[in-house]
């Protein structure tokens, strides 16, 4: 069962990174379209400012538990290299459960209450002129969170089974093996 949900989690995660890169690609023809008009027209666009942050918004939010998933977030290397694999493991484990576990669920609980407050109020952006609704976009932050903590429980379980293994080895193996 454990098995199941780590490869439904990432799965889900792996879907979920490939498809927002696609976006690229309208955030790329959003620009163009908005360069060309700005130059055969001598003035930008009302929407492609709107346009651009919540695209570039939603692929950058949306992708954060596929990177995590990849282990291509920040890390601050130097530190982390210096311990040994058994070392990185109880690393990850207390910092998941003293900052990333509480920190996630927080953000999780906060983002949910805004999105239900701009969908109530029927939330638009006052940046441009366009003034385009927002609330329907607002209910990628919770998602966002929500498929990080799943990547997270995931990647916990993953450390805590490795560090199981590595200390049933040593103990089979005997101080030799920890070297």
């Amino acid at each position: 069962m454990v098995d199941y949900f780590i490869n439904a989690v990432d799965t889900l995660n792996e879907w979920v990174g490939r498809a927002v890169s696609w976006l690229f690609l309208a955030l790329t023809a959003a620009v163009v379209i908005d360069t060309l008009y700005r130059l055969f027209a001598g003035r930008g666009t009302d929407w492609a400012f709107d346009i651009n942050y919540m695209i570039y918004g939603v692929q950058f939010m949306l992708a954060s538990a596929f990177c995590l998933k990849h282990n291509v977030h920040v890390r601050v290397d130097p530190i982390y290299a210096r311990f040994s694999p058994r070392g990185q493991g109880i690393l990850e484990i207390v910092f998941y459960v003293l900052i990333l576990f509480p920190s996630t669920i927080f953000l999780l609980d906060s983002c949910w209450e805004h999105f239900t407050s701009a969908v109530e109020a029927r939330e638009i952006s006052i940046v441009s002129a366009w003034h385009p609704p927002v609330y329907h976009f607002k209910v990628v932050m919770p998602l966002t969170f929500l498929l990080l903590l799943l990547q997270e429980i995931a990647l916990f379980i993953r450390y805590i089974r490795n560090l199981k293994k590595r200390a049933a080895y040593m103990r089979e193996h005997g101080e030799e093996a920890a070297k």
